[in-house]
């Protein structure tokens, strides 16, 4: 694994993740997902704010995996 990190730019060599590549992936993602909660909800803020909430506690070690699958599988 460590290898193909550094294959693919993710680490760089002194050991520091890349954040140009964390920032490409993060908008990949966080965009789609951002468009698809608006046009569920119809732009209710209530709503969004309280999906917020709830992300925002599930980001735990413990939820962090059900949290990843619920934003990348949402889209």
């Amino acid at each position: 694994m460590k290898n193909e990190l550094l294959d693919r730019g993710i680490k760089l060599a002194s050991g520091e993740i890349s954040k140009d590549k964390i920032n490409l992936v993060a908008g990949a993602v966080t965009q789609p997902f951002a468009e698809m909660v608006w046009v569920t909800t119809g732009g209710d803020m209530e709503t969004i704010n309280r999906l917020t909430d709830i992300l925002v506690t599930m980001n735990t070690p413990a939820d962090r995996g059900k949290l990843f699958k619920i934003i990348i599988f949402a889209r």
